[in-house]
């Protein structure tokens, strides 16, 4: 969004928007007001950091867009003004305005060409610029139907159609409806696999009508106030997640600071009048076991409980921190195997943006990292990763997985392996289907209960003083002085780093990629270790309690 001067004098600015702010407003209208209040000079846009995966997902969005590009000129040709055919591409309007926005002499320059292109009868019109004097958005194209109406196309990299990517097809059938030109009935998503999804015009239209009008009123709204726009305010929907919300909700120690905490649960405590966390732990106990479970969780990462334990560490900024745990009295405890010496500890590392080159599949399970249990009290674990860089390795890395773990289990019967959370499982059922190999074997490890999942344990046996339970919070209750280092530290960061390893594998530079892949590895191991170390803790809290582990799978089978 940006705004223009009006043509009247004397009036206020004109505020033009686009298919992508509403798309934020469908998701987060508190983030499109802040933004809103950024462009009035009523507050300073914050500094985030950068997310290495959006910017990826970014570059590979505009290489799909390219590619289904290059597939439109290679059909129809490029643009023949003497026969009219062809693929007719508007280049965007130059940055004549405040802060680089194209002024209203282009934006309606580019919008009289789009259309002009339409009329002329081309194939296809790649990035037609549309401005009606409120909104402004460049389709990505416009696909001439057999009777001559035009299509609108959007590339999207996701996998299926989303709501909000539909808003922006609406956005486009609407400005060709304005334009005199009757689009063609079905909009279509071009998606990250290739697939073609069609959506009836007609029936996405109401709901993009109803945003737009919702996202007026409010801006509008907006305008005429005078302070910034306030976090909490009930009129306005707030994520909770993106860099805007999360950003206030550690400035008001909101409840969603709370780990567990969901939006419609957070939504029923502020109408009983509890807005932080604070409160929340000071507030009587509840009725509901589910508030009680939120209410020791929140005395936990407020410090106003007594916990049953406390350990201290320091951070990776070398600041000294501590986390307090505290066990349940109905906990799952019990439920954990005995540990066997031939117990081992997996993670898998997946690259959901790597895309087959032959298929055009996305998705690559790059690297099955495994940790076995030491066989001798002191010994070092030994780290076995089944690496994969192709589809066809893939196929050959699970098989080898899957053999290793056979082998294992012929020698020590009793084995298990150890994951945190579902990821693991879900990863296994999907490579066996995919590759239509081991499918007899994931069943027999999933229904002879071979995969243990310490996250289910966590979950239902401890609370810890953090906001997330995710493996990496974890990790100062039982790695010492062993706790994360190095670049990929998490695992959005070993993805990254995987397309760099591909990036310096392709462009010749070994040295580069070896050390990418050592890092990636040194991730991996650490993961492993990491869970290794939480069945250790776990059961070291069992041995303090004089819970014996599996006792309870013993009594069931």
């Amino acid at each position: 969004m940006f705004f223009l001067d009006s043509e009247l004098d004397g009036q206020p600015q004109e505020l033009v928007f686009s298919a992508t702010d509403l798309v934020t407003a469908a998701t987060c209208e508190y983030q499109v007001l802040r933004k809103l209040d950024e462009k009035l000079g009523r507050s300073v846009k914050p500094g985030f950091a950068a997310h290495a995966m959006l910017e990826r997902t970014a570059r590979l969005g505009d290489l799909h867009e390219k590619k289904v590009l290059a597939a439109f000129v290679e059909q129809f040709g490029t643009w023949d003004p003497a026969a009219g055919t062809g693929v007719y591409d508007v280049v965007p309007a130059g940055g004549a305005g405040p802060s680089g926005a194209p002024d209203r002499a282009g934006l309606l320059a580019k919008h009289e060409e789009s259309i002009g292109a339409l009329r002329s009868g081309a194939d296809v019109v790649f990035q037609a610029a549309f401005f009606d004097g409120q909104f402004h958005g460049r389709s990505d194209f416009l696909v001439k139907q057999p009777g001559g109406a035009y299509a609108v196309y959007d590339t999207k990299l996701a996998r299926r159609a989303k709501v909000t990517a539909l808003l922006q097809l609406a956005a486009y059938g609407d400005q060709l409806q304005k334009a005199g030109i009757t689009p063609d009935p079905t909009v279509t998503l071009v998606l990250g696999n290739g697939v073609h999804s069609g959506h009836p015009l007609n029936d996405i239209l109401p709901v993009f009508r109803e945003r737009r009008d919702r996202f007026l009123a409010m801006a509008t709204q907006h305008r005429a106030e005078p302070t910034p726009v306030e976090w909490g305010d009930p009129r306005y929907l707030a994520c909770g997640r993106c860099d805007y919300c999360a950003e206030q909700v550690v400035l008001h120690r909101d409840l969603l600071m709370v780990a567990g905490m969901r939006i419609t649960r957070r939504k029923k405590l502020l109408e009983a009048g509890v807005h932080t966390i604070d409160a929340l732990a000071a507030m009587a106990d509840a009725a509901d076991s589910a508030t009680r479970r939120l209410q020791e969780q929140a005395r936990l990462q407020t410090g106003t409980s007594t916990p049953d334990g406390t350990v201290a560490y320091t951070d990776k900024s070398g600041q000294a921190r501590s986390i307090t745990y505290s066990v349940l009295r109905a906990n799952s405890l019990s439920r954990l195997p005995r540990p066997d010496a031939g117990d081992i500890f997996f993670d898998f590392e997946g690259d959901p943006l790597w895309q087959d080159p032959d298929t055009g599949q996305w998705g690559l399970e790059y690297l099955l990292g495994v940790v076995e249990n030491p066989t001798e009290p002191g010994g070092e674990p030994l780290f076995r990763p089944f690496w994969a860089h192709s589809r066809a390795e893939e196929r050959q890395a699970f098989i080898d997985f899957l053999d290793y773990v056979e082998q294992r289990r012929r020698k020590y019967p009793d084995m298990r392996i150890y994951h945190y959370a579902a990821y693991e499982k879900t990863a296994l059922r999907k490579l066996s289907v995919m590759h239509t190999v081991g499918e007899s074997a994931v069943d027999t490890l999933l229904r002879e209960g071979v995969l243990v999942d310490l996250y289910d344990t966590v979950r239902h046996s401890i609370r810890v003083s953090e906001n997330s339970y995710s493996l990496k919070k974890l990790e100062p209750l039982y790695m010492g002085e062993h706790l994360r280092s190095g670049d990929v530290t998490d695992a959005g960061a070993s993805v990254v780093a995987y397309a760099d390893y591909c990036t310096a594998r392709d462009s010749g530079y070994s040295d580069e990629a070896a050390s990418i892949l050592a890092g990636i590895a040194d991730y991996n191991e650490y993961d492993c270790l990491s869970t290794l170390g939480l069945r250790n803790w776990l059961l070291g809290l069992a041995a303090e309690r004089s819970i014996e582990p599996g006792l309870l799978a013993d009594s069931e089978s």
